[in-house]
C-alpha cells in the first residue's frame, strides 16, 4: 500500500500465500480511506466485518452479528465526537450488543496519524470493566497529552519542545523539582 496499491489487491496479496488465511483477519485502509478486509472461513464464530469508507470494524468470538452492527451503527452516527470518543463509542456499543461472548477483560485504543508513532496507545490488559477504565484514560489523555501534541518530536520538528524555561516552568508550577542549569 505504500507504494499506491488499492488495499483489496494488498489483502488479496496478503492472503494469496498464507496457509492460514483461514484463520485470519485482516484489514487494511489507505491514506484515502478506502478499505478493505477478510475474515477466513475458519475463525471462531461469530465472526466478521464491516468496511468503509475510512474505517474498518471487525471481531471474532462475538456474542453475534448485533455486535458489529450495533458498533457499526455507534460510529456512523456519532460522527460529531473527535475520532477516539467516537471509537469508544462504538466499543460500548458493540459491548452492550453482547461483546466478546468469553466476557470481558482488555481493552484498547491506539490511533497513529501522520507520525510513525502513535497519537494515542491506550491499552487495558486485565480489569473487569475494561471500557470503562479505557474511557477513564481517554479522560486522562485529553487533559494531559492533547494539549501538547503539537509539542512533541515529529517529523516536521524531530526535537519537539526543547525550550528549557518553557519545561521548567512547567514542572515548577507541578511542585516537581528542577535541577539547576
Amino acid at each position: 500500500m505504500a507504494r499506491g496499491i488499492a488495499p483489496q489487491l494488498a489483502v488479496n496479496g496478503a492472503i494469496a500465500t498464507d496457509e492460514g488465511r483461514a484463520l485470519r483477519q485482516l484489514h487494511a485502509i489507505d491514506t484515502r480511506g478506502r478499505s478493505a478486509a477478510w475474515t477466513g472461513d475458519r475463525c471462531i464464530e461469530w465472526c466478521g466485518h464491516r468496511p468503509g469508507d475510512g474505517f474498518s470494524i471487525a471481531g471474532n468470538m462475538l456474542a453475534g452479528e448485533a455486535v458489529l452492527a450495533d458498533t457499526l451503527a455507534a460510529f456512523i452516527t456519532r460522527s460529531e465526537l473527535p475520532l477516539p470518543e467516537r471509537m469508544l463509542a462504538a466499543l460500548h456499543a458493540g459491548e452492550a450488543a453482547g461483546g466478546d461472548r468469553r466476557g470481558r477483560q482488555s481493552a484498547a485504543l491506539r490511533l497513529v496519524t501522520t507520525e510513525d508513532w502513535p497519537d494515542i496507545d491506550l491499552r487495558v490488559d486485565d480489569h473487569p470493566e475494561p471500557l470503562v477504565e479505557l474511557s477513564r484514560l481517554l479522560g486522562l489523555w485529553r487533559a494531559t497529552q492533547a494539549p501538547r501534541l503539537d509539542e512533541r518530536p515529529r517529523r516536521a520538528d524531530p526535537a519537539g519542545m526543547i525550550d528549557l524555561d518553557v519545561l521548567d516552568a512547567r514542572f515548577r508550577a507541578a511542585g516537581l523539582p528542577v535541577k539547576a542549569r
